[in-house]
């Protein structure tokens, strides 16, 4: 009887906090009503990277978040955005994703027209603007000593007046940009591409060499505050990071410029190195596969390594493998066997391999590619149901590792050499020699 009255009471003491919730504290939601779906992705142009950043083979860069995407020169990071400013829709593949790129430009040209051109992005959408600074802050024309602060609400439609000229900042430019879609409630979908967020230094540091304290990394914050505002109007941003070498880490040389914000703020982070950076291979094999591949693929080709330092779609500490064509973007088909092998849908059969109810005609390893491409729509199909299975039995595997009731062994690393950088380069020069009739 006691049991009983003490649940009525319970329920009750439930019916009474929702009931005071709902009139005092409107802000409060019930998480399971809550709706954190991803409207759109966005292709990267690669189907083992559309996996690592989404789960999903016709998914990638998450629509309506921020995405940062870091690296040393060279490894993609500017390239990457560009190529996705070209995105097809996945229902209509005739049709561009975007109605208009919005490309913002710290690098003094390093992202600019002939970037564009070389990935065949829609240059008639693309819509560019060159900022220097975080903040924005006025300059006398008539004496270029005073320099104010300029609040948002001041600055004006033009950046030039008869007694100040203006320098507009990231953060004005995007607040402006974002509240005006919204209140004009525009249906256009819009990417935002900024290359690259650690060039952005506030003004007096930059020009004046006054020092930062942490002012960067605050204005960052309210950079990434945005982040619901620009999944209400559905923008997507790609951001561009550098590296810088990291003194007191050698194991981990490479820190990512731009303080905590840039690390802990984005909804997926893409950490891209070129194979001569990864700890693989020893100094001489490095030197060694360079050359290398300076006489067989030619300097325009790269072995990039792709991990998700940070991610909010279930793949953080992920890596993917994809072959780099800096002219025009990512081999499409490239890292795929390494994905099916890493999910155990590849299996090998003496010294051919098949995925099984998807290719059940033996193929060798450096045939792949050409093998992949002869359907490639089709498999892509069949291959995500197998790939979701394969996540679930993942995680119920750890959660009875997690309980006790199994172990770890099969989420230890061990050696693979499946697929490795040097099997990647290697296939892809058997293909163009092959196409070349070589």
């Amino acid at each position: 009887m006691a049991t009983k009255k003490k649940e009525e009471k319970k329920s009750e003491n439930i019916s009474v906090f929702d009931e005071m919730i709902e009139q005092e504290f409107t802000e409060m939601q019930d998480l399971s009503k809550v709706d954190d779906t991803v409207d759109y992705y966005v292709d990267t142009g690669n189907w083992a990277l559309n996996y690592l950043c989404s789960k999903k083979l016709r998914g990638g860069y998450p629509g309506g978040r921020i995405t940062n995407l870091w690296g040393l020169s060279g490894t993609g990071k500017s390239l990457m955005p560009a190529v996705a400013s070209r995105a097809k829709q996945w229902e209509n593949i005739d049709f561009y994703q975007f109605d208009r790129i919005v490309l913002i430009d710290s690098e003094g040209g390093g992202t600019g027209l002939g970037l564009f051109k070389f990935v065949d992005a829609p240059l008639d959408r693309v819509r560019y603007v060159s900022i220097s600074t975080l903040d924005s802050y006025r300059v006398a024309n008539d004496n270029p000593e005073k320099i104010e602060a300029v609040n948002d609400r001041d600055v004006p439609s033009k950046l030039v007046t008869s007694t100040y000229t203006y320098t507009r900042g990231l953060l004005c430019f995007l607040k402006k940009l974002i509240f005006g879609m919204k209140y004009r409630k525009s249906n256009e979908k819009i990417l935002i591409i900024v290359d690259s967020i650690s060039n952005m230094k506030p003004f007096r540091t930059k020009v004046e060499g006054v020092a930062d304290m942490g002012l960067t990394g605050k204005l960052l914050n309210n950079l990434f505050a945005l982040d619901d505002d620009l999944n209400e109007i559905g923008a997507t941003v790609l951001l561009a990071s550098k590296v810088y070498t990291n003194m007191n880490n050698p194991y981990d040389p490479w820190v990512m410029s731009g303080g905590q914000s840039v690390i802990y703020n984005p909804s997926l982070n893409i950490k891209l190195q070129e194979m001569s950076e990864t700890e693989e291979m020893s100094d001489s094999e490095k030197k060694e596969e360079k050359e290398r591949r300076k006489t067989s693929l030619g300097n325009s080709m790269k072995v990039i390594r792709a991990t998700a330092t940070k991610s909010r779609f279930g793949t953080e500490g992920r890596n993917c493998w994809f072959i780099l064509d800096n002219t025009y973007g990512p081999i499409r088909n490239s890292g795929m066997l390494k994905l099916l092998l890493d999910f155990k849908l590849a299996v090998k059969e003496g010294t051919k391999y098949v995925v099984p109810g998807v290719i059940d005609t033996p193929f060798f390893k450096k045939d792949f590619l050409k093998v992949f491409a002869e359907h490639e729509e089709e498999y892509i199909d069949k291959l995500q149901p197998l790939l979701d299975m394969a996540e679930e039995r993942i995680k119920q595997d750890r959660k009875a590792a997690a309980l006790g009731k199994g172990d770890l062994g099969e989420f230890t690393d061990e050696e693979d050499d499946s697929n490795s950088f040097e099997d990647m380069a290697t296939e892809l020069e058997q293909e163009m020699s092959e196409a070349l009739g070589d």
